[in-house]
């Protein structure tokens, strides 16, 4: 029986509330795929593991049971759902094109120059985190140097939506962004591609700083491009 305990690198931040910590500690033992495909996610051993009251997780579960990161089945409970076939993910990708290519044009005309600062922000951020798991040893301390990455990938997509002006976007984008993991799920070789991620999302700052909503979203829709591209290559692999 699987007691968890191993699979939770990183202890509760408590300068969030107890449910969105629960939510992120799981979401993170998801991001890693130390466990395999339809392992049962029992919410009194998650409980136990994390120091919690089930309430908090079976909350949590809920949430990345909308996502499709786990399954829920009555009488069976949550378990992990598999890889994403390449159906699914070219449907994922179009819905990040759809709404990211629109979010960046819009966050470009609203977001003004409080927006290009928290850009800015966000990209340092990435750099560091970029450089910190390159010059890592594969060891238990790179898995959280792992999720600091798709962290600061994640942030810098959800700094644009923030920006839009348009309180509903960054909610709608969430269920995309939880999903970004479970694309790391579905492919061979996990975390490759950070530096091209990186580069990309340099020429989108560029793009931005032109304040040219045309050039904001060809460089975002020239990333989506590439994502689908590395993210194909990986599932024929």
């Amino acid at each position: 029986m699987n007691n968890f305990g191993n699979f939770f690198s990183n202890p509760l931040e408590k300068s969030e509330g107890l449910s969105e910590r629960v939510y992120r500690a799981l979401l993170q033992m998801l991001a890693q795929g130390n466990l395999k495909r339809g392992t049962v996610l029992r919410i009194d051993l998650l409980a136990n593991a994390l120091d919690v009251s089930p309430t908090p997780v079976r909350e949590a579960l809920a949430r990345l049971a909308m996502t499709g990161l786990v399954l829920h089945e009555s009488r069976k409970g949550y378990s992990i759902a598999p890889p994403m076939d390449e159906g699914q993910l070219r449907e994922l990708i179009d819905a990040r094109r759809l709404i990211e290519v629109a979010a960046i044009g819009r966050a470009c005309e609203n977001g003004g120059e409080i927006f290009v600062r928290e850009l800015s922000k966000a990209l340092d951020a990435q750099r560091l985190a970029v450089e910190a798991f390159n010059q890592s040893e594969p060891s238990a301390s790179r898995d959280a140097l792992a999720w600091n990455l798709m962290e600061a990938d994640l942030n810098f997509h959800q700094t644009i939506f923030r920006n839009t002006g348009n309180r509903f976007i960054p909610v709608m984008a969430s269920a995309l962004s939880a999903q970004l993991h479970r694309i790391r799920q579905s492919v061979q070789t996990g975390i490759s591609d950070d530096l091209d991620a990186l580069r990309e999302h340099e020429a989108i700052m560029a793009a931005v700083k032109t304040r040219s909503r045309a050039a904001a979203e060809a460089a975002m829709n020239d990333h989506i491009d590439k994502i689908q591209k590395r993210s194909e290559m990986d599932l024929d692999r």
